[in-house]
């Protein structure tokens, strides 16, 4: 089974089927698309980002994580926690356990609150 392409040999109607329409005879009109055809055509056709802003939208966590290991390797922030909860300055690991908490809560309010913000 081949497709002829040359416009004077005849095609049984099954190839015709097959064939489709040619661009040039399906209908247009003049009328501008509705806001649901929009939406449409731009949840199937979306817009192509830039290498660069790829590259930052999935750098972001990567870059909050580790600002806030550098915040909370600051002696002071130490000297803060040590302060608010005594049990801290008997045991290096409920300081270790306090901060990872105090950071794990930060990193999850920036992440949902702060950067779920589109401008």
């Amino acid at each position: 089974m081949s497709i002829q392409y040359n416009k004077n040999t005849p095609q049984p109607a099954a190839m015709q089927m097959l064939a489709g329409d040619p661009i040039a005879q399906l209908p247009i009109d003049k009328t501008p698309p509705s806001q649901n055809e929009i939406h449409i055509i731009d949840s199937l056709f979306k817009k192509h980002r830039r290498t660069m802003d790829v590259i930052f939208e999935e750098a972001k966590g990567a870059i909050i994580v580790g600002l806030l290991v550098v915040l909370f390797c600051l002696p002071n922030i130490d000297t803060i926690i040590q302060k608010f909860l005594p049990i801290t300055q008997k045991s290096l690991y409920f300081l270790l356990f306090f901060k990872g908490l105090i950071a794990a809560v930060l990193y999850w309010l920036i992440k949902h609150f702060y950067l779920s913000r589109k401008s």
